[in-house]
């Protein structure tokens, strides 16, 4: 699997408002159809990506594929109008609980004038709810910066019926004092995505306790776009329960462009999906349940400029309370 498949697999795979496409295979071998997507228990608008594959070397358009009809238990997408080969649900769909979603797509991918039928089932997983979000310090020092900490996350599992879990990271902050606060995905990209952070059978029927993000002063949100952690900005992290295919789809695709491989080599095993009809990809629900903590205030981890950017430069009466006084 060529360095430029991941790239465009990845983004494609991970986010509620995917933009990017991905594609399969080195050099000359045969163009494969690619066909991604999910939908969710959170209310929104969702994605079908449908894409090719193509050689690393080739200039082929990863966007020159025929137009399709696309279904979700027989309710017909809409085709996004900015983004190629990008197909849409309502803006309030919602997976049911115990439902059961039934993907198709009609498409003439061979140029045959004849449309191939491709389709997937995806039932939506139990749901887990997060029980608590801890934001623990790790240094020992009581005079010491809380940076880092960690998001230790609680969660009943429950007993017998296998989930597999996924957690994204958000972070609701202000860049400077004439800015409002806005929410931040920060575990954006699948490095930043924690993925199968725990062994379904070994916790079965356990209350799990997991440190799931690492919370540094600052966080990268995007490439050059680093964003500073203040006092009382709030931390969220948001459990997920997929559906088994499409987890094992995604742990694939994050261990192959994780480095276990060479990125420029096709990784050791195949990245398996649950689209039927012969094109690679997968189809899944998950279900989501979120926390949120609040960041405190703790004299020695922020510098007096860093808090007069943030609050202006009568910061201490803000936070007198935090300084015992002072």
């Amino acid at each position: 699997m060529s360095r430029k498949s991941f790239v465009a697999i990845i983004w494609a795979i991970l986010l509620t408002s995917c933009t990017e496409k991905y594609d399969f295979t080195l050099s000359t071998a045969p163009s494969q159809l690619v066909i991604t997507g999910y939908v969710c228990t959170e209310p929104g608008q969702y994605a079908i990506n449908i894409s090719r594959t193509g050689g690393y070397f080739s200039n082929d358009s990863l966007a020159d594929v025929p137009p399709a009809d696309v279904y979700i238990n027989d309710e017909k997408l809409t085709p996004c109008d900015t983004i190629p080969n990008k197909y849409l649900t309502k803006d309030d769909f919602c997976a049911a609980y115990g439902g059961v979603y039934n993907l198709k797509v009609e498409i003439d991918f061979n140029g045959d004038g004849i449309k191939e039928t491709y389709t997937a089932e995806a039932k939506t997983p139990y749901f887990v709810p997060l029980s608590g979000l801890l934001l623990q310090t790790l240094s020992n020092d009581p005079n010491g910066s809380q940076f880092p900490m960690t998001t230790l996350i609680t969660f009943q599992d429950p007993k017998g019926i296998p989930c597999y879990y996924g957690a994204h990271l958000y972070l609701t902050t202000a860049r400077d004092s004439a800015d409002t606060y806005n929410r931040y995905h920060i575990s954006n990209t699948p490095s930043k995505y924690c993925l199968g952070t725990v062994d379904t059978e070994a916790i079965d029927g356990q209350f799990v306790f997991y440190p799931a993000y690492m919370v540094s002063k600052k966080l990268l949100h995007k490439p050059l776009d680093t964003l500073t952690v203040y006092p009382n900005d709030t931390i969220e992290v948001e459990l997920n329960c997929h559906t088994k295919d499409y987890f094992t789809f995604l742990s694939d695709c994050a261990s192959s462009a994780s480095g276990s491989s060479p990125m420029f080599m096709v990784p050791a095993g195949p990245i398996k999906g649950n689209i039927s009809g012969g094109a690679i990809g997968a189809f899944g629900v998950y279900t989501v349940s979120r926390k949120k903590a609040v960041v405190q205030y703790k004299e020695g981890s922020w510098t007096d400029e860093q808090m007069i950017k943030r609050f202006g430069v009568h910061w201490r009466k803000l936070f007198s309370k935090e300084e015992g006084g002072k």
